[in-house]
C-alpha cells in the first residue's frame, strides 16, 4: 500500500524542482551558503533557521529566523506563512518571482512601503501576496496536523 504522506512529498518535489525551477535553484544555492546553518523537514520544504531577521522562501527551500538560540525555536506562524509561499510557488511556477518573490521582497526591504505601512497603518501581511501566504500555510498545515494550536479560553463560572 502506498504512504499518502509520502507520495504527497514526492510529488511537492518534483513539482518544485519543474514547474518551480527558477526559484528552487535560486533556493538551493542560499541553501548550500547555509549549509551550516540548522535544518529540517516541514510537509515536504527543506527549512534552514538562519540568524537572519526576516523569512524567506524560494520554491521547496525556506529560511526561517532562529537567532542564537539552542534548541532552535521557530515561530509557528511564520514557518506557516513561509510555506504558504512554497504553495504559491507550485500555483504560479516560473512566474512565481516576478508576481509573488520580487514584491515581497521589496513590501519586507524597501523603506518606501516600510514608512507607507506606517503611515497607513497597514500591517506587512496586507499585502495580498503576503496575506494568501498566510493563508495557504495555515490550511496546510491544518491538514497535515501541523498547525497551530489555539489557546483555548477558560470559562469563567457564574457565581
Amino acid at each position: 500500500m502506498v504512504d499518502k504522506r509520502k507520495l504527497k512529498k514526492a510529488l511537492y518535489t518534483a513539482a518544485q524542482w519543474t514547474w518551480g525551477l527558477p526559484q528552487t535553484l535560486a533556493g538551493a544555492g542560499l541553501y548550500l551558503r547555509h549549509r551550516k546553518d540548522p535544518h529540517f523537514d516541514y510537509n515536504g520544504a527543506k527549512v534552514t533557521a538562519w540568524d537572519r531577521d526576516s523569512g524567506v522562501s524560494l520554491g521547496k527551500f525556506i529560511f526561517v529566523p532562529a537567532g542564537k538560540r539552542e534548541p532552535v525555536k521557530v515561530s509557528d506562524f511564520l514557518l506557516e506563512h513561509e510555506y504558504g509561499h512554497t504553495i504559491q510557488s507550485l500555483l504560479l511556477g516560473p512566474a512565481y518571482l516576478l508576481l509573488v518573490g520580487i514584491p515581497s521582497f521589496a513590501w519586507n526591504r524597501l523603506p518606501y512601503f516600510d514608512r507607507k505601512r506606517k503611515k497607513t497603518g497597514k500591517s506587512y501581511y496586507s499585502a495580498v501576496f503576503e496575506r494568501t501566504a498566510s493563508e495557504f500555510g495555515s490550511k496546510a498545515a491544518k491538514r497535515s496536523g501541523k498547525g497551530r494550536k489555539k489557546k483555548k479560553e477558560k470559562k469563567k463560572k457564574k457565581s
